[in-house]
């Protein structure tokens, strides 16, 4: 990794340039036209994104922006940003080692500006590492697929090395459990709620190596090369990796999915159900995190910790805590650090 012509190229969702209607339009329109992440045909999609949801949804979400933007900017943004630059002083030292920048998928600095920039560097080979712990198909196999087609454009002849998910990382989980385990112990919750990112069923049966059984009974409670690429199936792993690395009972371990939209079937459990029902079976205080994002963002801000929060009171808890993300911790850097050694 001393080479100078090697660049590492950490890629994160996107976000808005601002929380204004305007902004948010423009990142909804990019983000939801991808077929990837509203996976329909593309007239159908079209007509559904420009002709009804971008005609209603970016005020509401301009809205929620809103609760969460800071005097910084984004959050995902500055975490991200942060983040990069820990990565570069652990691989670069004085500038002398790869080059590490950042790239969002939808939205500013984007891949192919990025990318030309490794370009004009003469970057000879490239570490692509997307910051989603767990594969999934709207988000690691839509960036990978958009990278590759960008790099071969401007960079055919890089050499490139995809680090496609980090669910089970040793690094990954220590880092989590370090950032969980102080809260456990000071609140001594009933339970401890892992919401990851929904994603409807179909998109399980979509990725290159799909699983052989999908969201049947038990097929989740393993992960093995059956399922080694499905989503679902790291999401739990990633749980009972956490669970034990924090020494927390199992069945006080609860994980769920949030942020469903639609009619479609998404993935189960959900979390906003569980948040009804845990108080009525005994579960008055909840500390919640989410092990699919690395950075605090809409979905955990304003979704989890303001929405969630006050559904689970309103139901009958007593205590919600909320966990914040890896965000740029001392202890993520060293992992990435470490994987793009590897």
């Amino acid at each position: 990794m001393q080479n100078p012509k090697t660049g590492v190229l950490l890629l994160n969702l996107g976000t808005p340039e601002s929380p204004s209607t305007k902004d948010v339009r423009a990142y909804l329109k990019q983000f939801l036209n991808d077929p990837y992440v509203i996976d329909l045909p593309a007239i159908p999609r079209k007509i559904l994104v420009n002709g009804i949801i971008l005609n209603t949804r970016p005020r509401k979400s301009a809205e929620a922006y809103e609760q969460i933007w800071t005097d910084r900017g984004s959050p995902l943004m500055i975490h991200t940003r942060e983040l990069t630059e820990k990565v570069r002083t652990r691989l670069s030292p004085g500038g002398n080692g790869p080059s590490v920048k950042m790239a969002m998928r939808y939205g500013n600095p984007s891949l192919p500006d990025v990318i030309r920039e490794f370009k004009e560097e003469g970057i000879e080979s490239l570490v692509f590492l997307p910051l989603y712990p767990q594969y999934s198909y709207a988000a690691s196999e839509s960036s990978i697929v958009e990278f590759d087609r960008i790099r071969q454009a401007e960079l055919p002849g890089a050499k490139v090395r995809i680090i496609e998910d980090f669910f089970s990382e040793p690094g990954f989980i220590s880092a989590l459990s370090e950032t969980i385990r102080p809260v456990l112990l000071q609140e001594k919750p009933d339970a401890l709620l892992l919401s990851y990112h929904g994603v409807p069923e179909r998109q399980l049966l979509k990725i290159r190596k799909r699983p052989e059984s999908c969201c049947a009974p038990g097929c989740c409670d393993q992960w093995n090369s059956k399922n080694e690429k499905c989503y679902r199936a790291q999401s739990f792993e990633t749980s009972r990796r956490l669970s034990r690395a924090l020494q927390w009972p199992g069945e006080k371990t609860i994980t769920a999915f949030q942020s469903r939209l639609g009619r479609t079937k998404w993935i189960e459990p959900y979390t906003d159900v569980l948040l009804e029902e845990l108080p009525k079976k005994g579960v008055k205080s909840l500390v919640v995190a989410s092990p699919s994002f690395t950075a605090d963002c809409l979905e955990t801000l304003e979704e989890i910790q303001l929405r969630y929060k006050e559904l689970f009171l309103e139901s009958g808890g007593e205590r919600f805590t909320y966990v914040p993300c890896l965000n740029s911790r001392d202890d993520f850097a060293d992992a990435i650090a470490e994987w793009v050694k590897a």
